[in-house]
């Protein structure tokens, strides 16, 4: 059985190896690196963004607006599409961030100095090679869902992780609203029979008696949880766009980075 027990605190932790950690267990809800870009930064970035445009998931209710693509997209298609597009989704994750700056650059940096110095962007192998990481998204509400490799991609490598972590850059913060909601609750197999059917979203009634911690989008604030927790966004008021990845702890101690 996975940790049921209630988290050491509900308010944002610092980055430090004995918080990642405990992230990692499922100990404290999440990690908040604040200030992680400037405004002038951000600011630059979402003119980039802008400048590029937001592509939206097929049968996706709520609308989801992304540049870039997803592992998730490829659940039930030939994995050759995905490691296809890999080139043409650097290429412009590169377009955009060469305007202010690279935020997964930055946050590997900051893991190797304070977690371990084996971060990567996830691979698959010489047949198919890297991963793409580094979503940009606009997401103005989210179905409580959970994300994990273990279920979504158990015949890809990132299958093989122990744990997993997403982290999200809120590069513009809606005024109001726009709250991450992520619960004491991690995903088991047996939760699949509350899937609401043709759709991401879970049942409720499975969060029902949990913890939460209410993540506040803050604009140049990194935030970093355990996406196997069930968790959803609020509706806001204003755009809300983030660009993120997720960290996955390999069962060799590697962390890699894939979207």
């Amino acid at each position: 059985m996975l940790r049921a027990t209630k988290w050491q605190t509900l308010n944002d932790c610092e980055m430090n190896q004995q918080n990642f950690q405990a992230l990692l267990r499922n100990e404290i809800p999440s990690i908040r690196i604040s200030k992680f870009a400037s405004s002038e930064e951000c600011h630059k970035l979402a003119l980039a963004i802008e400048k590029v445009g937001f592509n939206f998931y097929k049968n996706v209710e709520p609308p989801i607006g992304r540049i870039g693509i997803t592992q998730f997209e490829y659940i039930k298609r030939d994995k050759r599409g995905y490691f296809d597009a890999v080139e043409k989704a650097n290429k412009t994750y590169n377009q955009v961030t060469s305007l202010s700056f690279d935020p997964l650059k930055r946050l590997a940096t900051i893991l190797r100095q304070n977690v371990s110095n084996q971060v990567q962007i996830a691979y698959e192998n010489e047949a198919y090679g890297y991963y793409f990481a580094g979503l940009i998204r606009q997401i103005n509400v989210a179905l409580l869902h959970i994300d994990f490799a273990g279920l979504d991609a158990p015949n890809w490598v990132i299958g093989n992780i122990t744990s997993q972590l997403v982290w999200n850059l809120y590069v513009k913060a809606p005024s109001q609203g726009g709250v991450c909601k992520v619960y004491n609750r991690q995903w088991q197999p047996e939760d699949e029979k509350y899937k609401t059917p043709g759709s991401y979203g879970y049942d409720r009634s499975l969060i029902a008696t949990s913890e939460v911690k209410h993540n506040i989008p803050l604009t140049g604030d990194l935030v970093i949880f355990n996406s196997r927790n069930f968790h959803e966004v609020l509706p806001g008021i204003g755009e809300r766009i983030t660009i993120n990845s997720f960290i996955g702890k390999m069962p060799g101690g590697d962390l890699v980075f894939w979207s």
